[in-house]
């Protein structure tokens, strides 16, 4: 495994096209989702990630890959790395005769004999790619892409599902609803929204757009809007000095014994706790 000081920033290899992020003081990313490929690869520590609402658990040397468009979030408790690499669904396609006519399903839970074998291969290629950000020898942006390329081959070639338009239906509509819904919440997070205000939003009752969202999403609306905020709220925490009050106000956050119970639920300390630990690391 890598050495345990290994800590890059996130960076870009061709103009967004492939991009490689390093994490470590993360514990919780609500419910999102990309127009990308997405694979994390657990340097170290354990996480649980749920994808479309069926939980999965990495311990470290594992990864996991989420296609586009794949409503999924991530729990990281206690110290942990990992790296995540995003591949434009736009740039396959230009390796695939112009045409992303696949989907991608790769998890450690579900490998069959015949595939272990190249799953076993993809970590020892991430590993690989998390030593050369590490070391960066000349030329190892070079590396690094091949690297990518690589292991996208093997997912390709050895874990996807041909999807032929004549079979495929388009995304229900409720599939694309909770997109929706998600990115409103992203965009907005920080102002007021009861459940009557974005359930009108969306043209829906109440009572359907709780059951939507609960069973989409895995828990309620108010919930995830308050686990957004929250994740916010660490990020500022983490990055400034601004005042903890200040912070909790600006990402919309009022309920202040709410927001202390649940950001010590998340992230097993209080908000000053968090601040000292990173002024001891610092």
């Amino acid at each position: 495994m890598p050495e345990n000081n290994i800590y890059i920033p996130k960076y870009d290899l061709i103009n967004q096209n492939i991009t490689i992020d390093f994490r470590s003081n993360e514990s919780y990313i609500p419910a999102h989702w990309h127009s990308a490929l997405e694979i994390t690869y657990l340097i170290d520590g354990q996480a649980s990630i749920t994808v479309e609402g069926t939980p999965h658990t990495m311990v470290a040397g594992e990864f996991i890959a989420v296609d586009a468009g794949k409503i999924h979030e991530y729990r990281c408790p206690g110290d942990y790395r990992q790296v995540v690499i995003h591949i434009n669904s736009e740039y396959i396609s230009t390796f695939m005769d112009n045409q992303r006519n696949f989907q991608i399903i790769c998890d450690r839970t579900e490998l069959t004999e015949d595939r272990v074998s190249t799953y076993l291969s993809i970590c020892d290629a991430l590993n690989e790619l998390v030593q050369k950000c590490s070391d960066r020898p000349y030329g190892y942006r070079i590396q690094c892409e091949s690297l990518v390329l690589h292991v996208l081959y093997e997912l390709i070639s050895h874990f996807s599902i041909q999807l032929y338009r004549s079979d495929l239906p388009e995304p229900s509509k409720d599939q694309r609803r909770i997109r929706e819904i998600v990115s409103y919440i992203d965009e907005n997070y920080d102002k007021p929204i009861s459940l009557e205000e974005i359930s009108d939003h969306f043209g829906l009752s109440s009572e359907y757009f709780s059951r939507l969202f609960t069973h989409k999403i895995g828990i309620p609306f108010k919930k995830h809007l308050n686990q957004v905020r929250l994740s916010h709220i660490y990020h500022d925490l983490c990055s400034s000095d601004a005042p903890i009050m200040e912070i909790v106000d600006r990402h919309g956050f009022t309920n202040y014994k709410l927001f202390n119970r649940m950001f010590k639920e998340i992230y097993g300390a209080t908000p000053r706790e968090v601040r000292r630990r990173i002024a001891r690391m610092s």
